[in-house]
């Protein structure tokens, strides 16, 4: 059955997944087995600054989380005091929507480039307004890292990410502050022990120095065609978000589109993950059914 739950299940080419692998091993032998200091192994943290200053993240120090959700919490620890709160986007990931529901906002979270589960791409202006609307933004950049554009950072902005999407079974995330809050995060998430497997650091980069990411986010794009020539869909790479056909996505893995707003909206939607289905089966399963 074709699963649009957006799980790592079903990657086109398992040599891959294999050979980044044996690329870690290779290269980093017991090294990649070992403890790594907490703000992380040297080498993966390197690359993962290059990829935030591509997008102009040019003065933040970055330190790698095991999920999505650490991130968040290291942020609220370091920033909000009780009764503060993040106002987020709606739609937004479903991480953020617990830090939502409170009186007084003291950070915006966006999702800049792709943002899930409806794919929007924020011009200058609205960036700028947005950032602009607290004292502290925050940038997720998930789904924008490899590709994203990101024309205005303001000077107090922390991005946060999972690099789970970049490849099948790597299991880790990341929050990039700037240089004058960098003792502050370590402080805190040394005294949390949130510390991810230096395993997974290492594969992040091997996956990125091979260029495995990169023709992951090949194969998807070719699966994000297939559902845009044969549904009325926004698309990206990683997931589609549609009124149609919802009972039968649904039964096939798709989540409804109230699970994203913090708001309780957007239940006439679903989100399609399009990690977990090669684009062949895509074009079988929606030629088939009534949409």
């Amino acid at each position: 059955m074709v699963d649009l739950s957006g799980t790592w299940i079903k990657p086109d080419d398992l040599g891959i997944v294999a050979s980044v692998h044996e690329a870690v091993i290779r290269e980093f032998g017991k090294k990649a087995l070992q403890y790594t200091d907490t703000a992380g192994a040297p080498e993966p943290r390197e690359e993962l600054k290059k990829l935030l200053m591509r997008l102009g993240f040019t003065k933040h120090e970055v330190f790698f989380t095991a999920s999505l959700a650490d991130s968040l919490r290291i942020i609220a620890d370091v920033h909000l005091d009780e009764g503060d709160c993040i106002l987020p986007e709606d739609p937004t990931q479903r991480e953020v929507i617990k830090y939502a529901k409170c009186g007084r906002p003291k950070a915006v979270y966006i999702q800049p480039f792709w943002r899930n589960p409806d794919g929007y791409i924020y011009q200058p202006s609205e960036l700028k307004k947005a950032a602009d609307s607290a004292p502290l933004a925050i940038y997720d950049l998930t789904y924008g890292l490899l590709e994203g554009e990101i024309p205005y950072v303001p000077e107090m902005a922390v991005a946060v990410g999972a690099l789970d999407v970049l490849f099948p079974g790597l299991q880790l995330a990341f929050v990039a502050v700037p240089q004058s809050l960098a003792q502050y995060y370590i402080n805190r998430i040394e005294a949390a022990y949130l510390h991810p497997p230096t395993y997974m650091q290492y594969l992040f980069y091997a996956v990125i120095n091979t260029g495995a990411a990169y023709a992951i986010l090949k194969m998807l794009k070719r699966r994000q065609e297939v559902v845009k020539e044969r549904l009325e869909a926004a698309t990206t790479p990683y997931f589609a978000w549609t009124k149609r056909g919802k009972a039968i996505f649904l039964r096939h893995g798709a989540l409804p589109g109230s699970e994203f707003s913090w708001r309780g909206q957007f239940g006439e939607y679903v989100r399609l993950g399009l990690t977990s289905a090669t684009e062949e089966e895509l074009a079988d399963f929606l030629s088939e059914i009534p949409v």
